[in-house]
């Protein structure tokens, strides 16, 4: 039974270090390598796959990095050579003219620049002379533009037509079905403007009186703005109208006079008119609604007392009262 146990244990042990070295090695290998170890075996497979001459089964040598500056420009290897023999050549020919005219080295720098520039077109000439075996005499580019120039410039030119010369445009020619006699057009008649139907005679005067509180007087100066703020205007009888339209147009709707004799205004000199009161006065039937028209004048009414410090009064100079209001409205009603 003991060695039973044993053996069991032993097995058991070997199971936990079986799977811990297990899991050790899984981890490591799930873990990504250094950078240098990756490089150093990517390196070393890459070396295992080409042959001893660098190339691989492609043909495809490795790649080589060369540094800037260690080969020259395929221009400059051609033009060289050139400089340097042609300012030998310049030299010589330089040193010969001054033998042959006496000219001394001592000369100063003032005298001796210049000639720098006749050196400098020698040398381009004997550069040209060196590079080519043949002279070339090319065609200044200037030729080339002008022809296009003059091309352009005979295309572009527009052609003048001389008196001696005529055009002739034919006119369209239109079938004899196309041609459509013209119909007379049935002329329209003009409906007239209805004339609004007379209103007969007058059946009742609706009257207010807008009167000045005892001992005081309602000033011409203060009167006369009042009224043209409330649309009235000057008209027939010397006397003031308010009409349908807020301009001073169309049919009266009720008039203004003045209270005291002879009831009339003189606009000229309203600064030196003076009066008690002054009268408002509605004929029925009137043109439009009686009632919207007498909700006007009511308005007219209170608002120059407010504005004058009067009062308003019924036809018999009473107070005016909601009670006088109903009754006007029952005199609209029993008319119209």
């Amino acid at each position: 039974m003991e060695d039973l146990q044993l053996v069991l244990f032993v097995l058991g042990a070997i199971a936990i270090i079986a799977v811990l070295v297990h899991g050790f090695w899984s981890i490591r290998k799930q873990q990504p390598k250094p950078i240098k170890e990756r490089t150093r075996a990517q390196n070393i497979s890459e070396a295992q796959r080409r042959d001893s001459q660098g190339f691989d089964a492609d043909g495809i040598g490795a790649v080589r990095v060369r540094k800037p500056g260690t080969e020259d420009l395929p221009s400059s290897r051609n033009h060289t050579s050139v400089p340097v023999m042609t300012l030998q050549k310049a030299s010589a020919t330089d040193a010969g003219v001054a033998s042959s005219h006496g000219y001394s080295p001592e000369r100063t720098t003032a005298e001796r620049a210049e000639p720098v520039r006749a050196e400098r077109a020698a040398t381009n000439a004997t550069v040209a002379g060196s590079m080519n075996t043949q002279p070339v005499t090319p065609q200044p580019a200037s030729y080339g533009v002008q022809g296009v120039t003059a091309e352009v410039k005979q295309s572009v030119e527009p052609q003048t037509i001389t008196p001696s010369q005529h055009v002739h445009i034919e006119s369209p020619k239109y079938g004899a079905t196309t041609q459509a006699s013209p119909q007379p057009a049935s002329p329209v008649q003009s409906q007239a403007p209805r004339e609004p139907e007379p209103l007969g005679e007058p059946q009742d005067v609706l009257v207010l009186h807008v009167v000045a509180h005892e001992g005081q007087e309602i000033q011409g100066a203060e009167l006369l703005p009042c009224l043209l703020s409330l649309n009235f205007k000057f008209g027939d009888m010397n006397i003031f109208h308010r009409h349908s339209d807020n301009a001073g147009n169309g049919k009266v709707l009720f008039s203004l006079a003045n209270m005291m004799k002879p009831g009339v205004f003189d606009p000229d000199n309203m600064e030196q008119f003076c009066t008690q009161g002054i009268v408002m006065f509605m004929t029925l039937p009137c043109h439009g609604e009686a009632q919207h028209n007498f909700s006007i004048m009511l308005n007219s009414a209170e608002q120059l007392a407010d504005d004058l410090g009067a009062i308003v009064l019924d036809e018999q100079r009473k107070v005016w009262t909601e009670h006088n209001k109903q009754d006007y409205l029952r005199r609209i009603k029993a008319i119209v």
